[in-house]
């Protein structure tokens, strides 16, 4: 079995982009990396080639000013990397995306399992969205709670929409859900790094991005974060690629949203919804209320600490 690891980036050093980490994350289960550095303005290539591991394959694209909107771009650079992927398996991150070390050993054993049962398309990977800092963080509460991020090579499958998901000519993937974890760490910057990168996002979205310039520019770091409830306090380990990072910017909390006692309290609303849901997702394998970007075909096994093939 071979698995290729694939990522497009643009501007990481600028916007404090976890690339590297996310990279380094899942290198240890991948026989190669593509990774499509979209040309930048900053340091982007010189920070891609500094991991310097002969897994990583890097190709250079221009950025297509003309093709903004609609996160077609987003698309575009996704394939692109897709393209160049020569595994059975094709594992995507994107640039603030991080796999923890302890799910590593259960992934690979799940891609070994279903190698040659064709039916299944790909792989679904649940989600931790942190947010404001490395303590808090979504899942689900109206957040992606499993996208997929590993599909089959070879079967048509390419980037859907805004790069969320993959779809063959728009049908969802037949998948099977991983009990692992990515964590997201889109949410988790310092506050000057926040607004531009909810500026570069809108340039990536929308044509015109004077208006989310004015419009975050004069903001206050709590006013960028306007999902402040049913937020989740983490006990957990974060992964070991990113201890360094958390570790120096932990000096600037400042920066960094302040954890307090009222975001944690879940609204009644999220609460009903969680209720009917589990319920729904017990009788019929889907959870009422929350869209899913694939086909759910079966589950792997629970992930456990003392897991092993």
């Amino acid at each position: 079995m071979k698995v290729s690891g694939f990522t497009f980036i643009r501007n990481a050093v600028k916007l404090d982009y976890p690339v590297v980490e996310s990279i380094k994350s899942i290198l240890p289960i991948v026989d190669e990396y593509i990774v499509n550095v979209v040309e930048s303005e900053d340091e982007t290539l010189e920070l891609i080639k500094s991991i310097e591991d002969p897994k990583i394959k890097i190709i250079e694209s221009p950025w297509l000013e003309d093709m903004r909107g609609e996160g077609k771009l987003l698309v575009y650079y996704t394939n692109l990397a897709l393209k160049e992927c020569t595994g059975d398996w094709c594992f995507y991150l994107q640039g603030d995306e991080v796999v923890h070390e302890k799910y590593l050993e259960y992934i690979k054993c799940g891609l070994e399992e279903y190698l040659d049962k064709k039916e299944v398309e790909g792989f679904t990977l649940k989600y931790k969205h942190f947010y404001g800092n490395f303590y808090l963080y979504h899942e689900g509460e109206g957040w992606v709670r499993n996208e997929v991020r590993i599909i089959r090579n070879g079967i048509g499958a390419s980037a859907y929409k805004a790069a969320h998901s993959f779809r063959i000519n728009g049908r969802k993937l037949n998948c099977i859900m991983l009990d692992a974890y990515i964590y997201h760490y889109g949410w988790a910057r310092r506050k000057s790094k926040m607004k531009e990168k909810i500026v570069e996002h809108s340039r990536w979205h929308w044509k015109e991005d004077k208006d989310v310039v004015e419009k975050f520019a004069s903001k206050k770091l709590d006013e960028l974060y306007v999902h402040k409830d049913s937020l989740h306090f983490f006990k957990d380990t974060h992964p070991k690629v990113m201890q360094e990072r958390i570790v120096k910017q932990e000096a600037d909390k400042d920066n960094f949203l302040e954890v307090k006692k009222e975001y944690l309290k879940r609204k009644l609303k999220w609460k009903i919804r969680d209720f009917f849901a589990d319920i729904t997702e017990k009788l019929f394998g889907k959870r009422i209320g929350e869209y899913a970007n694939y086909h759910k075909v079966g589950e792997y096994r629970p992930y456990t600490e003392d897991f092993r093939c």
